[in-house]
């Protein structure tokens, strides 16, 4: 009977982290300096949401998704501020990688946050 109890204690527990996405803020870069997006100096991943030039907020929708040989993967998407962001961690790296879509001048970038 204790080992039931200690296996739900850690299923709890396992469940309230993966809730909450970041234990501290991750900041994004720009893998390649020539595809930059005019205006964006910062980009920070705080809780559920990306923080751009520490102004504007833009919420991220987090799912699971299937990602090869890798599993399980983690997924972040959001649209604002005529801006999209679409994140996985798809690697084998501790790392997020993706796309930042500037829809009003037609222009995306790669980006990669850890």
């Amino acid at each position: 009977m204790q080992k039931l109890i200690g296996a739900c204690l850690l299923l709890i527990i396992i469940n309230a982290l993966q809730a909450k996405a970041f234990a501290a803020p991750l900041n994004c870069t720009f893998t390649d300096s020539d595809l930059k997006l005019e205006g964006v100096e910062s980009l920070v991943i705080n809780e559920d949401a990306l923080t751009v030039n520490s102004e504007v907020s833009i919420q991220l929708q987090h799912t699971i998704i299937k990602c090869g040989s890798f599993g399980r993967q983690h997924r972040f998407d959001g649209l604002g501020e005529n801006l999209q962001i679409i994140l996985k961690s798809c690697t084998d790296e501790a790392a997020l990688r993706g796309h930042i879509i500037d829809s009003v001048n037609l222009k995306s970038a790669e980006i990669v946050c850890d």
